[in-house]
């Protein structure tokens, strides 16, 4: 790594050809030479002609490095694999549709400063999501809060310094959940409010159906709520199963009451094998897991790099 630059801006690019160019130029209006930056921009197998234009902003940018992903991997994926390549001695991630303005990283580097956390995050309170995405979110977050008060609360504007990002690239897994892997590892994280831009640019999203998989997958692995709530179904089903079985023989042999109710066994027989069937599912999900970080599916493959200085 290169001691001489200060910050790494890393950049997840999906179908965000109209706005790079203006990104990039407020990102060098911030930065006005006042500190030693780089721009990693890491393009997510775009749909449109995002790659294409990073090719002209690496041409007229000699602290641009530019990265193609061999496919779509999602955004927590491409940003990884540009922390992998990132020298400064902070890296600040930002979204490529200028929801957040390059300006306000000025409020990342000035709460690091005050409060010295290895990760800062920029909290903003989103206007223009869909519902779907909003639902989803709030999924999680409901979720994520019931392992611990510091999950479910990060977001993609953040500043990580050196000694958290490279624990990142080192050790990962084949699901990538950034501000999950930043929990591993630190728990000395702050939090600054920053303006949200009304008039970013709008693009092609991510498709629902990777979302509504990517939320899946972070309640599923990053949280261990599925196999609590398991659990406790299970404690309690077997609960009342033995309630009502002990019921039923006690009226059987002290009170020789005949205890009629075969439909009522059948419903109980039926709820009962649905649950074991729900819970062999989830755990099968697990192991699912299991095997593909145990075969070593990667989190991202890189189809081509231009770097502006190569190691």
């Amino acid at each position: 790594m290169d001691n001489n630059i200060n910050y790494s801006i890393v950049v997840p690019v999906y179908n965000a050809e109209n706005s790079l160019e203006e990104l990039i130029s407020q990102i060098n209006t911030f930065f006005d030479n006042n500190y030693n930056f780089e721009m990693i921009f890491v393009d997510d197998y775009s749909e449109d002609n995002s790659w294409n234009v990073l090719q002209k902003i690496k041409s007229k940018h000699k602290n641009v490095t530019i990265i193609k992903m061999a496919k779509n991997f999602g955004q927590h994926g491409a940003t990884l694999c540009g922390i992998k390549y990132a020298k400064g001695e902070f890296v600040i991630t930002i979204d490529d549709d200028i929801e957040i303005e390059p300006k306000e990283i000025g409020k990342l580097i000035e709460k690091q400063d005050e409060t010295k956390a290895l990760l800062v995050y920029g909290i903003f309170k989103k206007k223009n999501s869909s519902l779907l995405r909003n639902t989803l979110s709030s999924l999680y977050k409901l979720v994520a809060k019931i392992e611990g008060k510091e999950k479910g609360k990060g977001s993609s504007f953040r500043l990580i310094h050196r000694n958290l990002y490279t624990q990142l690239v080192n050790n990962h897994r084949h699901f990538v959940f950034l501000d999950e892997l930043c929990l591993w590892y630190t728990s000395e994280i702050s939090f600054t409010p920053v303006q949200f831009n009304s008039n970013h640019f709008d693009k092609k999203r991510y498709k629902t159906s990777g979302l509504i998989n990517i939320t899946s997958n972070l309640i599923l692995f990053s949280t261990s709520f599925p196999l609590k709530i398991v659990t406790y179904i299970g404690l309690i089903m077997t609960l009342l199963n033995f309630g009502f079985g002990s019921y039923f023989i006690i009226k059987k042999v002290f009170f020789r009451i005949d205890t009629p109710g075969f439909s009522a066994i059948i419903v109980s027989v039926l709820f009962s094998s649905g649950l074991i069937i729900l819970s062999i599912g989830i755990i099968a999900q697990y192991i699912r897991h299991m095997l593909r970080k145990l075969n070593n599916v990667p989190s991202y493959n890189e189809l081509e790099i231009d770097s502006y200085a190569k190691d």
